[in-house]
């Protein structure tokens, strides 16, 4: 069996990487000087305010795009700063619930101004609606287990 892939798997590779980058840039920096955490945050923030009833810290991780470590810190300083509290599971004392505040909230929608913004010149405005559909579902072949829904 060939272990190499063809040039078009590659062009797949390299563009999702590229793409990836200079988005991921654009909107870390834009959130810089708004005075705005970074992307990561909104990610985490935007999970919690999907589920009103909390998660878990493994099941947030399956929704972010964190590791865990870095998910672990990141949500020690979001707790410290009052936007997620952290409670102990019900079922499982030892286990931990994971909600936002209303500060947290309030955050953010700040953050949405810049992201959404974003989201529309750095994606919308630039991928022409005919193709729209079969990227989502190329995508979505690689990620299956993401779920679409309404912002």
């Amino acid at each position: 069996m060939d272990k190499k892939p063809n040039a078009t798997t590659t062009d797949i590779w390299i563009l999702l990487n590229v793409a990836h980058k200079r988005v991921t840039q654009k909107f870390e920096t834009e959130l810089k000087r708004a005075g705005l955490p970074p992307a990561g945050w909104y990610d985490i923030l935007w999970g919690l305010e999907r589920s009103p009833d909390g998660l878990r810290q493994f099941e947030l991780e399956r929704k972010s795009l964190f590791d865990q470590p870095n998910l672990s810190r990141t949500l020690k300083r979001m707790a410290e700063e009052g936007l997620v509290r952290q409670s102990p599971a019900p079922q499982d004392r030892r286990g931990r619930v994971l909600t936002i505040t209303e500060q947290g909230k309030a955050l953010r929608l700040k953050m949405w101004d810049v992201y959404g913004g974003l989201m529309k010149s750095e994606i919308e405005s630039k991928v022409p609606a005919d193709l729209t559909d079969g990227l989502i579902q190329g995508l979505s072949a690689l990620a299956p287990e993401f779920e679409r829904n309404d912002h």
